[in-house]
């Protein structure tokens, strides 16, 4: 009888609140775990994170790196690739002692510690399956051609000996594509939204109250959540803000998340004048509390790989307005289950949630559809399945 295939799961970022790939990789993680799979996981260990108890029977091996706190993976700053590098160099040194342990490894993230294992990996003749969580950043598989002169070159190279590539987003999988990884390489598979977690409110009838609990205010209520990075076009909402004010809405903006824009952002609200209107919380554990006090959603990311802030919004059948990217389009048809606007404009973001400021039915309708997408599309069940099948066709054991 065939034994089942062990995973060796490689996510940098390995922590539920971490959300993106990091969250993800967590709960697929453990779903694997309950489904009877082999699994253990290699992380980076890191400081300053809540405290969290993981899923009992799932082995977590913690790895130091130069810098034990989170770092931003998408900025391409010197400081972040050396602490990528110095968790990539131990990385190899951790595969190599326990070798005996897995038959595959799942890279959570195609960038430099996959870059780095795959002539190990090669050598000692496992399986490697390489998840791609961002398009057209420069860091990841997909991206790397055209990129870095000879060293972009070496890395598509690199990267042609992997057995599996996960696509998250059709995007992606047509940068893989382009990139001239063979297409029976290239598996689809979305993210997925935790549904026992993010799921409408129980009682509308509740929201004023969460309202003033939570943000103290009983104004109608716009919500960003996730990291506040530069591609996230915090600057653009701002903007939008002070043109619903000037027009009589009587709004107020809630941003959950922090990073390196979260000054600059402060900042900003200042010089527009709008501070009584703007409350930004920081990181927060219990993201669903802030969504059921929620009225619409704004997600102004001009990049992502496949936004899961936003789907967890719609999970929670909230009304979205985001920007036209290639990643929310798979998501959104503008009009049936959420409203898209050009990225980066400011005025078209305004326009589109004054539209529903104004037509409440619309507003309604737009939620609805949403939360049958999020609870139709993109449940983990879904993924998991997918995920044993790609193991079983690409393992030798």
């Amino acid at each position: 009888m065939k034994r089942p295939v062990r995973i060796c799961v490689v996510s940098p970022l390995y922590h539920p609140s971490l959300g993106g790939v990091g969250g993800q990789a967590v709960a697929l993680t453990e779903h694997l775990h309950h489904r009877g799979l082999p699994v253990f996981v290699i992380c980076r260990k890191m400081s300053d994170l809540p405290v969290w108890h993981p899923v009992s029977g799932v082995d977590i091996k913690m790895l130091p790196s130069l810098n034990s706190r989170k770092i931003n993976i998408q900025e391409r700053t010197f400081a972040n690739i050396l602490v990528s590098l110095s968790f990539s160099l131990c990385l190899v040194v951790a595969l190599l002692w326990w070798r005996r342990r897995y038959d595959m490894v799942h890279f959570h993230g195609a960038s430099l510690p996959l870059l780095i294992s795959i002539l190990p990996l090669k050598i000692m003749g496992k399986e490697i399956v390489a998840k791609v969580a961002g398009a057209k950043m420069g860091i990841e598989a997909g991206s790397f051609r055209g990129r870095y002169g000879i060293l972009g070159n070496l890395f598509v190279q690199l990267l042609r000996r992997i057995d599996a590539f996960v696509a998250i987003s059709d995007e992606i999988r047509a940068d893989l594509h382009a990139e001239g990884y063979p297409d029976e390489r290239i598996h689809r598979i979305s993210n997925f939204v935790l549904q026992e977690i993010f799921s409408p409110l129980s009682n509308v009838e509740d929201k004023p109250a969460k309202k003033r609990a939570l943000i103290g205010t009983d104004r109608f209520i716009l919500t960003f959540s996730g990291r506040l990075a530069r591609t996230k076009r915090l600057d653009i909402l701002l903007l939008s803000l002070r043109s619903l004010l000037a027009v009589g809405k009587d709004v107020h903006l809630v941003v959950l998340g922090d990073g390196e824009m979260r000054g600059e952002l402060e900042h900003m609200t200042g010089e527009l004048e709008i501070t009584d209107h703007v409350t930004f919380f920081g990181f927060v554990s219990n993201v669903t509390d802030y969504l059921h006090a929620t009225d619409i959603y704004i997600f102004p990311s001009e990049r992502e790989g496949m936004p899961n802030a936003m789907i967890e919004a719609m999970a929670c059948r909230l009304p979205v307005v985001a920007a036209d990217t290639a990643a929310n389009a798979e998501i959104i048809c503008n009009g049936d289950n959420g409203i898209l606007f050009s990225a980066g404009d400011a005025d078209a973001l305004g326009n589109a949630v004054l539209r529903l400021l104004d037509d409440v039915s619309l507003s309604n309708r737009l939620a609805a559809n949403g939360y049958e997408t999020a609870r139709c599309n993109f449940r983990i069940e879904n993924a998991v399945e997918k995920y044993l099948s790609l193991y079983e066709r690409i393992s030798r054991t």
